[in-house]
């Protein structure tokens, strides 16, 4: 792989080679967006909210245990979004405060389209892993925020146009030795390309549709705690309006997006087909510094960055895939789809002392349905993956993942973003792009943590947040780019600090 010479990133690839890749802008369907809603009101929504995995990337334990007024000992880490919780309030409902979790919002994000009757029907798909099970089954035992008499499960199943379908468990496997031989000795989930290959094989296997219907049907599947991961009514309406068969979602590249996935097309003998190029493939071939900057420099175009959202038009697809079947049998479909390998290795001291390196085997969604459409390119002389993009000034409409603490924070404990109660979803008071935020002491990566140092902060004119070392901006209002540097090994105070005392900093760079 070398960027420029065979891989193209859409932020330099050509006109010519730009044709082979089948996009559409967010903005551009927008503007008919009556039409294609219109479409969707026949839309079979089923909805797979990924909730697999832990999130270790952010400390929750002491969070919860204050929240749920338990001792830390019991606190069983699920899901990002079963544990990360927002207090809603709406006189509609119950009437009163209630802490309810992320993964609790999604569910009634749908609740509410269906109520409105934006799509004829829902259908509930948990994916969960054996860590994370328990927590999304607890909420479907919960009392609904809507009607308290119910639980969500009670709800659902007495409310025409919702249906809770069934879920998905991703179990641990094993993992590949020092010697190149399968051990149990360490075990991993193999990441959320299974869910794409699951979603595929949905297409040809016997009930594995809901209802075995496949009219009028369309899957997402979402990350569980981004309550931007679920598109919209347009997107929905124009696939089944043009029959687009597969969609991925980007959106521009920004500063916050160096390490991430970028859409690029591939030129070799075979032709053109579409690839992503990681952070650690780019780093391997020495173009790191490349990849970086591609689409953030004034001569670039677009860079399309990859949200980890993909929709599926069953209707489409189902014949498409059990004639691909007849044609070239389940064995070797399977082969077709299957994810490329990511060669994740982990260390880990065995039960005999000795220090070891397993290679766990992981594979991305995004791998799977690109080795598809590299083969229905080359097979069928057509994509059969689209593309929609979603600009700068849509994106957190879209994609608002939560990776870490402060993302949380920012979210829903910052006034950047409140929660539309009419349509359960965050509402962006300053459109486009996030701050970029460096917070340089592992202090930041617990929740609890950075909910105490940033509590009542105003981060709405916010444009760059660095912060080194500890310290306290507790009813802040930040602006611009704010640096501040506090090489004391001590929590400061900055409101203790006389030329902060106004509790206002905008555009300063300060070393403490």
């Amino acid at each position: 792989m070398c960027i420029g010479e065979n891989v193209f990133p859409t932020a330099i690839a050509g006109k010519e080679l730009m044709r082979h890749l089948p996009y559409v802008e967010y903005e551009t369907l927008f503007k008919d967006k009556e039409r294609f809603s219109e479409h969707a009101l026949r839309a079979r929504l089923w909805i797979k909210k990924m909730q697999a995995g832990t999130g270790s990337s952010i400390t929750r334990t002491t969070y919860l245990a204050d929240l749920l007024n338990v001792p830390k000992e019991k606190i069983k880490i699920g899901a990002k979004g079963t544990d990360l919780f927002i207090e809603v309030k709406d006189k509609r409902y119950s009437g009163i405060k209630k802490n309810i979790s992320l993964a609790e919002v999604q569910m009634l994000q749908s609740i509410v389209d269906s109520l409105k009757g934006i799509y004829s029907e829902i259908i509930f798909h948990d994916v969960v892993s054996v860590e994370t099970k328990e927590a999304v089954n607890a909420i479907w035992n919960t009392p609904c925020l809507f009607d308290p008499a119910k639980t969500y499960f009670e709800y659902v199943r007495s409310t025409k146009g919702l249906i809770r379908f069934k879920e998905s468990v991703q179990e641990y496997q094993q993992t590949v030795d020092d010697k190149g031989d399968l051990s149990s000795n360490r075990t991993s989930p193999g990441g959320h390309g299974f869910i794409a290959v699951e979603a595929l094989c949905a297409a040809y296997l016997k009930d594995e549709l809901p209802e075995n219907n496949h009219k009028h049907l369309i899957g997402v599947v979402g990350n569980g705690e981004d309550l931007g991961s679920t598109p919209d009514s347009v997107i929905f309406g124009w696939m089944l309006q043009e029959q687009i068969p597969i969609v991925m979602i980007t959106t521009d590249k920004t500063e916050l997006d160096m390490k991430g996935g970028q859409i690029s097309l591939v030129k070799d003998n075979d032709g053109v087909h579409v690839t992503i190029i990681e952070k650690a493939q780019a780093q391997a071939a020495g173009q790191l510094e490349l990849f970086e900057k591609l689409g953030l420099r004034k001569e670039d175009k677009k860079s399309f960055f990859n949200t980890n959202v993909a929709v599926f038009n069953y209707e489409v697809l189902v014949p498409l895939i059990r004639k691909l079947i007849e044609e070239v049998g389940e064995q070797e479909f399977m082969n077709i789809i299957s994810p490329d390998l990511i060669q994740n290795a982990k260390q880990q001291k065995d039960k005999d002392g000795v220090v070891r390196t397993y290679i766990q085997l992981e594979g991305a969604m995004a791998s799977s349905l690109l080795n598809l459409d590299r083969f229905w390119r080359e097979h069928c002389g057509k994509p059969i993956v689209h593309f929609v993009n979603v600009g700068k000034q849509n994106r957190t409409r879209f994609f608002s993942p939560v990776k870490t603490a402060f993302d949380f924070f920012i979210q829903f404990h910052s006034d950047r973003f409140i929660l539309d109660m009419d349509t359960m979803r965050l509402v962006d008071k300053r459109k486009g792009s996030l701050p970029l935020v460096e917070l340089k002491n592992a202090y930041y990566n617990d929740v609890n943590n950075v909910l105490g140092s940033f509590r009542g902060v105003s981060t709405v004119d916010l444009d760059e947040l660095y912060i080194e070392g500890l310290v306290s901006l507790n009813g802040f209002r930040l602006g611009g780019k704010v640096e501040i540097i506090n090489k004391s090994g001590k929590m400061i105070d900055l409101g203790s600090v006389k030329e902060f005392a106004s509790k206002k900093i905008s555009n300063v760079k300060k070393e403490l």
